[in-house]
């Protein structure tokens, strides 16, 4: 459909369980498919980029909600790009914005223009705050700590907020805490990243860190291309996102601590480069390898390709010669 490759993500909750979240092209058809069998549920959707609600006309046919929801262009008038707001100031304001030889208006403009470019992070950081402030305004406003959590959230102290939410409900807890890594992400860079390099960290910081699966529909593509992985048991096949399940699922057994630190990213375009270091107890068997109880740490490169939202495939390349003595010491 028109227009849905930029749509905003959402994601939408019943009750304390998270029934789905991504672009509007996997949404609607998750939530159109449970209006059908049970109109009467209750399903509380979020745009994420605001932390506010929003609904959708789940009635008619699949394509009738996403046209609605999306619609394509059509004929008429152009918008001209200038909003018309009312705008409340002190009289000595006023004086000031009047004495500028661009007028009230062009003054209003360069001031907003001059904040947004001085440093984007910080306010990419205030909206992240915001919208997450919502959400639990919504969704956890009557839980334990919500007040402390949300102090813990705007003072940007991301290891208390984890704290103070650690007994909420899994999804919940778990939307809040992805939330405040890419706030915390944002608050050291001082710049706003890239989607595609938002979505290759949040890749490594869910999925193959944290261990949630249930992040890979919304992350990889239905078909993830391992283009070049020597050693790899998945190098030259094209996953299904099941396959891609198995493939983390293969690893996180056999290092059930696995945590990777992506140490830098270089992104442009549709292809995201990253240089990482990882590290894990070796507590499960490995293809040749009986577990050692050893602890590891391993480094690698990898190129990702990434298209229409979700990351595609991978050229890699990793230590593996160094991973392998130290299972033969």
């Amino acid at each position: 459909m028109p227009g849905m490759e930029t749509a905003n993500r959402f994601v939408a909750f019943s009750g304390v369980r998270k029934v789905t979240d991504g672009l509007l092209r996997d949404v609607l058809p998750v939530l159109k498919d449970r209006f059908d069998r049970d109109p009467s549920e209750l399903v509380l959707v979020f745009d994420v980029g605001s932390g506010r609600q929003v609904d959708f006309d789940l009635r008619g046919t699949l394509d009738q909600v996403l046209e609605r929801a999306a619609p394509g262009p059509r004929p008429g008038r152009p918008k001209l790009g200038v909003t018309s707001r009312e705008v409340t100031l002190l009289p000595r304001h006023w004086d000031w914005l009047e004495q500028k030889d661009t007028g009230i208006s062009g003054a209003l403009r360069r001031l907003v223009e001059d904040a947004i470019k001085e440093r984007p992070g910080n306010e990419r950081v205030r909206r992240i705050q915001a919208a997450l402030g919502r959400f639990l305004t919504s969704m956890a406003g009557d839980r334990p700590n919500y007040e402390e959590a949300t102090r813990a959230l705007f003072q940007a102290d991301a290891a208390r907020f984890e704290a103070l939410v650690a007994r909420w409900p899994k999804d919940i807890r778990a939307f809040a805490l992805d939330q405040m890594a890419l706030l915390r992400a944002g608050d050291e860079s001082g710049a706003a990243r890239s989607p595609n390099e938002e979505l290759v960290r949040e890749l490594y910081d869910a999925v193959w860190s944290r261990g949630d699966l249930d992040a890979i529909p919304r992350l990889v593509a239905p078909e993830y291309v391992v283009h070049s992985d020597p050693g790899d048991a998945w190098d030259g096949r094209t996953l299904d996102q099941g396959a891609y399940r198995e493939r983390v699922e293969y690893s996180r057994r056999a290092f059930p601590d696995l945590a990777f630190t992506v140490d830098e990213v270089v992104a442009a375009g549709e292809r995201v480069a990253v240089r990482w270091s990882a590290t894990g107890t070796h507590h499960g068997d490995l293809r040749g390898f009986p577990r050692t109880g050893r602890r590891l740490a391993f480094a690698g490169q990898t190129f990702y390709e990434v298209k229409d939202g979700r990351i595609r495939g991978h050229w890699q390349v990793v230590d593996r010669l160094a991973f392998a003595e130290q299972l033969r010491r």
